[in-house]
């Protein structure tokens, strides 16, 4: 990957990570406008609401609670287990996020450097090496999101068999959404 590429990856990640507040709530995923997924997940207030078209939007709580179009949705242990689960991994992949962000604009600012000392050197071979080397801290912090991202979609998976009010939103993340989240993590 050239190091002008690698800059420009790399302001963006930081440019994003920055992103998101919105009058004291955080938008953490939201995959609407996106074209990850068919539906959308967002985290606001400390409730996880998943949204699919032509649906009510449906709302889970730390508790484990489900609510779908604003009514209370009477849940199992073993299905509260689930959206516990499910909320959880929503919140790791908020963490991952910021991670990933703080991770990017910290070596954005070392890639220039490197860029610079390279130039000035004349050593502009070790300009990739050195920025690639110091890549490879964002791309473990974007293949958690990956991670976190399955294991939404495991709990969403099960919820579907488990739980018919599920039904209509297990198709929000898809198999081909962790495909391409771990290869576009990669490259």
């Amino acid at each position: 990957m050239s190091y002008q590429r690698m800059i420009g990856l790399l302001a963006m990640t930081a440019l994003i990570a920055g992103c998101g507040k919105e009058s004291g709530s955080t938008n953490v995923i939201s995959f609407r406008s996106g074209s990850m997924v068919n539906g959308g997940i967002t985290l606001r207030n400390d409730e996880v609401t998943l949204h699919v078209q032509s649906t009510p939007d449906a709302v889970i709580n730390a508790a484990g609670d489900l609510s779908i179009d604003q009514r209370s949705t009477t849940v199992s242990a073993a299905q509260r287990a689930l959206l516990q689960d499910y909320y959880h991994n929503v919140l790791a992949v908020n963490e991952h996020g910021i991670l990933t962000g703080k991770a990017g604009a910290a070596i954005a600012g070392q890639a220039i450097k490197s860029v610079v000392k390279g130039i000035a050197s004349g050593d502009t071979d070790s300009i990739d090496k050195d920025i690639n080397a110091k890549s490879r801290k964002v791309t473990q912090e974007a293949l958690k999101i990956c991670r976190d991202l399955a294991n939404i979609k495991t709990a969403q998976d099960s919820l579907a068999v488990q739980l018919a009010a599920f039904k209509p939103y297990a198709g929000i993340i898809k198999a081909d959404n962790l495909t391409d989240c771990t290869s576009d993590s990669k490259n």
